[in-house]
């Protein structure tokens, strides 16, 4: 089997390069937000727990699937390094900054939150209740009966901060990817046409000699 063209193996670096990052981003997330949900929890504050974990495994599970593929050369799995950059786009960095902006916001409002049923409870119950009291709405009585929602700013915004990045960097796969897969050219020149194109072609330059003729004596 011949090895890969030059321009090839430079996109595989790229994307190697960008898988690394991938998994890099994906571990800081994850510490934060099993910190975050631990900060919760002595706190007993309210939080979505798992949605930046998971969110974060997935990144991780991405730039893992993107080092495979830029070391086999699979094409196989340079699709799934793309599909994966795609939903990371479109689903995954979003739930990230959402979940964590609504965290800020009630936390910095001082948001309490009282139902009944439990809040993170994934059955709505027929006729419930629930509401949402912030700043000078609630009193002290209230605050002792009700939950306290979302987690410190700091965690958050670090979060918030990564998702940007990964963002980024999902943008920046997709990209590569997409060049690999359906065979455009971002920039240069493509070394695999160069080298298939054969050395005796009309569009060689050619250096012309002037003619010399004999003159008469």
């Amino acid at each position: 089997m011949a090895p890969p063209p030059e321009s090839v193996l430079k996109l595989h670096n790229f994307l190697k390069c960008l898988s690394k990052c991938h998994v890099i981003v994906g571990l800081v997330m994850l510490i934060l937000g099993a910190y975050a949900d631990v900060v919760s929890h002595r706190a007993k504050t309210v939080r979505l727990h798992g949605v930046i974990e998971s969110c974060a495994i997935y990144f991780l599970l991405m730039g893992i699937a993107g080092i495979c593929g830029a070391a086999s050369h699979r094409r196989g799995l340079i699709i799934t390094f793309f599909l994966m950059g795609m939903h990371a786009i479109a689903i995954f960095v979003p739930t990230v900054i959402i979940t964590s902006s609504f965290d800020i916001h009630f936390y910095n409002q001082q948001c309490f939150g009282e139902c009944d049923w439990h809040l993170l409870s994934a059955y709505l119950p027929k006729d419930s209740k629930c509401q949402i009291l912030c700043g000078a709405n609630i009193d002290d009585n209230q605050r002792l009966s009700m939950n306290r929602l979302g987690t410190d700013y700091r965690l958050d915004a670090g979060i918030i901060a990564l998702a940007c990045i990964e963002l980024f960097i999902s943008i920046g796969t997709t990209v590569l990817c997409a060049q690999q897969i359906f065979g455009f050219k971002i920039w240069g020149c493509n070394d695999a046409t160069v080298a298939g194109k054969p050395s005796g072609s009309s569009t060689d330059a050619v250096e012309l000699a002037p003619l010399q003729t004999n003159s008469a004596a």
